[in-house]
């Protein structure tokens, strides 16, 4: 009898800057939302609903690879530190970033997003190698394109209506994706 698989959750790795706190925020908001466990340098006793930790121990990419499971939805963040409250996360240094999603991949992991803060875009190496590994890649506060909805051709009322529900999701997310004090 094989043991029972772990269950599903969002890992992010890098929980920091505006990006770190802009997928905690989304991934946490969500209703009926998978747990979400972000990898810290050391434990702490006082964490939202639905967020969970896991200590790594030591500096090193390879450090973090027992805390990953095949069945983990990955998020792995590269923006820089705010405060100095955000250094209890543990993150990867960028040039450890093409071995890690390497290592993440041959571990099994097939989900995977590298959130890319303001200032820190992929370089064509990188590119590379998340297109390679079938890894998806996006800078924070964008949403992943999507088609554009059919534009109303009913009465001015209903045009008006797909109008403003139109605005107003746009304007929510927008301030949802602002920066925070």
């Amino acid at each position: 009898m094989r043991p029972p698989s772990p269950p599903p959750r969002v890992l992010v790795i890098g929980a920091i800057g505006r990006a770190g706190a802009a997928v905690l925020r989304e991934r946490l908001g969500q209703v009926g939302a998978v747990p979400v466990t972000v990898l810290c340098t050391r434990g702490f006793a006082h964490q939202p609903r639905g967020l969970d930790h896991a200590v790594v121990d030591g500096g090193d990419w390879r450090d973090c690879l027992h805390h990953v499971s095949a069945q983990d939805e990955v998020l792995l963040v590269l923006d820089t530190p705010r405060h100095a409250r955000e250094a209890i996360f543990w993150r990867p240094e960028r040039a450890a970033l093409v071995p890690l999603v390497e290592a993440l991949h041959a571990q099994g992991v097939r989900r995977l997003d590298v959130v890319f803060g303001p200032g820190h875009a992929p370089d064509a190496t990188e590119s590379a190698a998340l297109q390679r590994l079938g890894f998806g890649a996006r800078e924070a506060g964008r949403r992943p394109p999507v088609a554009a909805p059919p534009s109303p051709t009913g009465p001015w009322p209903e045009r008006l209506a797909a109008w403003m529900l139109r605005t107003l999701i746009d304007t929510l997310h927008a301030l949802g994706m602002q920066r925070r004090p």
